[in-house]
Formats: structure tokens, sequence, C-alpha cells
């Protein structure tokens, strides 16, 4: 009896939920589309990276001879035709003895002053970073550079001095590029387009050739002796070079409706 009064209980319940069901109204049809922008610019700056050297029989000859060099580099550079704006920084310095090739080091214990292991002089070294504008001329300062006897000299990227314009146009591109794709998707349907419903901005990541270099170290403490009178040596070799384009990305996810 029980299963009987139940069977009735949902035959006269079903075409009320039949009825429900089919007044509900119809989803407006929308569609959403991911717009992606791309713009280009060429560097206002140009990094450099090189380590300079000096070598001496004692570590406060290495240290003379090192700071002789970076002297004659900043007059050098600063005389260079077109006369670009540098900023010299130093990074890691280092000061090294050095002892003969039959000196086998063990490390895990000291090496006395004297005998085989006796030390027959020293190397310092300091990591420079310099800062190039206009980005055009980084190649003539590289060059310089490895006149003068920088090693390891590399170009570590670019950058501007005011990105925000360009960030605004790859973000243009990418709404206009997510319009271009919901109009396509409409007419193709039968349909027009509607108003934005959603959009949601994706942050922009920068895809440089070259990574963006770190926040430059501090600049190592330097002062030039006064009776130190540096020559300026003159550029032997010009070398045309240019950090690749900074480039920005933009995406946006844009929900629009479709109308009749």
């Amino acid at each position: 009896m029980r299963s009987i009064l139940l069977a009735c209980l949902f035959s006269a319940a079903s075409p009320f939920a039949v009825a429900q069901t089919l007044e509900q109204p119809t989803p407006a049809p929308m569609v959403t589309v991911i717009g992606n922008g791309r713009a280009e610019a060429p560097a206002d700056f140009a990094w450099l990276n090189f380590n300079l050297r000096g070598e001496g029989a004692t570590s406060p000859d290495a240290v003379t001879a090192l700071t002789t060099s970076r002297g004659k580099l900043e007059a050098s550079l600063k005389a260079l035709p077109g006369k670009p704006t540098l900023e010299v920084r130093g990074g890691t310095l280092s000061i090294r003895e050095v002892r003969p090739k039959s000196c086998v080091i063990n490390y895990a214990a000291p090496n006395l002053s004297t005998g085989e292991c006796a030390v027959i002089g020293s190397v310092a070294t300091v990591g420079l970073q310099v800062k190039v504008t206009p980005a055009k001329q980084v190649g003539d300062v590289a060059s310089l550079a490895a006149q003068l006897g920088g090693a390891d000299v590399n170009l570590n990227g670019g950058g501007l001095a005011d990105d925000q314009a360009l960030e605004d146009k790859a973000m243009r591109e990418a709404v206009a590029d997510a319009q271009r794709q919901a109009r396509l998707i409409a007419e193709s349907s039968g349909r027009h387009l509607g108003p934005i419903l959603r959009i949601q901005d994706s942050q922009a990541n920068v895809v440089n050739g070259f990574p963006s270099p770190p926040p430059p170290p501090p600049p190592l403490a330097y002062a030039a002796r006064e009776e130190y009178a540096f020559p300026a040596a003159k550029l032997a070799a010009p070398l045309a070079m240019t950090p690749p384009p900074i480039v920005r990305n933009a995406r946006v996810t844009v929900t629009y409706s479709l109308l009749p």
C-alpha cells in the first residue's frame, strides 16, 4: 500500500516539475575569448659586464695594478666618441695568492709561506657592470673594455627609461585581438557581437631576448690616487652592437554577449 501511495504522489508531482523546468529561462548566449598583444621598442640603455685584473708580487702590488687598470679604463670610457652616459658599478672583489704549478694544493691543510708552495705573486680581480646610454654605443664600450684588459666581456640585456607606453600598447593590442576573435565567432554563428560582460587582465610578462638583469650591486668604494694621471686610450676597433629590442606581452580574457 505504501509503495502504491508513493507512486501516486510521484506521478502527481511529475507534471508540475516538468512544467517548472520548462519555464526556466534559457541562458543568454555568450562567447569567451583570450586576446594576446605584443609590443616592442629599441632599448634605451644596455648593461655590460666584465672583469678587470691586476697582478703583482704582493697583494698591495696587485691591488695597485688593478686600480691603475680601472682608472685608465674609466678615463678612456669618458673620452669615447659620442660621449655616452656611463654608470660604472663594482661587483665582487677577489685577491688571491699565486703559487708555483709544482705545488699540489691540499685543501685539507694550509700551505707554508716557504718551500715549494711559497707564494710567488698575487692576482686581484673585480667584476664591473656598466650601464651604457644610448644602447647603440654598447659595442664601442665592450671593445674598449676588452682592449684595456677586460675579461669575460658580455652584453647582459638592456632596458627602457620608461616602459609604461610599451605595456599600454601591448594591452591595447590584446583587447583588440579579443574583440576580433569574438566578432568572427559571432558572425560565423549567425549572431551579432554584444557588449562586454566580463574582462580579466592577466599580468604581462617580459620576454626579452635576454632576461632582465638583477638590480646592480652598490658601487664599490673606489678612489683614484692623485699621483696617477690616467691617460685616455683611443678606441682601436669600433664595434657596432645593440641589445635585442625590449618586448612586452599582454593577455586578456574577455566574455561578450551574443545578440540575435
